[in-house]
């Protein structure tokens, strides 16, 4: 019995192929400034897809999450969602920066809360509270995290509660913003997991995409990966990872198709790169 529900989830995951994000003829450039940082980008997304935006530092692919997020807006085209232009940021999209974002004069149960409060204005606090601390279970730490301050959290702790801020919202789209560079190896690749299962256990699962310069993570997170070039920034290569032939972390280097996936993403970050010295 139990097989058979999951057979008809990861079918009715497979049948989804609903296009809600559809990037049109992109570009990008700062007010007063005739450089573009993004330029002509098309991309359309499925519903469940976790796509990797990869590429160098500078590249613009942190100025791509802010027009997703409705930070910043385009200067040629535009960004749907479900069909809707974005025009300013909403609580449809959830928001993990490398920076944390926690409020230090709020602790972290106060820091969920002030988020769960605008996306649910009608419900009492004791319910809030409920879905904060389940967050907080969710993400791997106690209950008393919800009290604590964010400067009596180690990085990988405040990193757990943006990430649990996020997920509480349970917003179809979630933009992360290399939430991990900062982190030790071992804090990462444990948060690495923790997304990574969070994503998996959603009967629909949210749309993620992800900033990382870091061509592991994104073979070992992502079910699609878009190479970014050189500003002004394109992508210069895209791929998808088959995730049901996904060979866990212990196994990916013994794996022959994605040692050839990561060296062929290699070799079209650093081909760029020599292209751009040359010029």
């Amino acid at each position: 019995m139990r097989d058979l529900i999951l057979e008809k989830i990861f079918r009715a995951r497979r049948e989804l192929k609903v296009k809600n994000v559809k990037i049109s003829n992109l570009s990008f450039s700062y007010a007063g400034t005739d450089r573009l940082i993004l330029k002509d980008i098309d991309m359309e997304v499925n519903t469940g897809e976790f796509v990797c935006l990869l590429g160098q530092s500078g590249c613009g692919k942190s100025t791509f999450l802010r027009l997703l997020a409705g930070l910043e807006k385009p200067t040629t085209g535009e960004i749907q969602i479900s069909g809707q232009k974005v025009e300013k940021a909403g609580l449809d999209r959830g928001v993990v920066f490398q920076d944390y974002g926690l409020f230090p004069w709020m602790s972290a149960g106060e820091n969920i809360l002030l988020a769960l409060k605008q996306k649910f204005p009608d419900k009492k606090k004791t319910e809030l509270k409920k879905i904060a601390l389940q967050a907080i279970h969710d993400v791997g730490l106690k209950e008393d995290v919800f009290d604590k301050y964010p400067k009596e959290l180690s990085g990988g702790m405040k990193q757990r509660c943006a990430i649990a801020r996020s997920f509480s919202l349970n917003p179809p789209i979630l933009l992360m913003d290399e939430p991990f560079g900062a982190l030790d190896a071992v804090t990462r690749a444990k948060l690495q997991e923790l997304v990574k299962n969070l994503w998996k256990k959603d009967a629909i699962r949210k749309t993620v995409f992800f900033v990382t310069h870091d061509v592991e993570e994104a073979l070992l997170l992502g079910t699609r990966i878009c190479v970014l070039g050189q500003s002004p920034s394109q992508i210069i290569y895209e791929c998808k990872i088959d995730e049901e032939k996904k060979p866990e972390r212990k196994q990916m280097y013994e794996d022959p198709e994605i040692m050839k996936q990561r060296n062929k993403l290699i070799e079209y970050i650093n081909h760029d790169v020599a292209r751009h010295i040359e010029e």
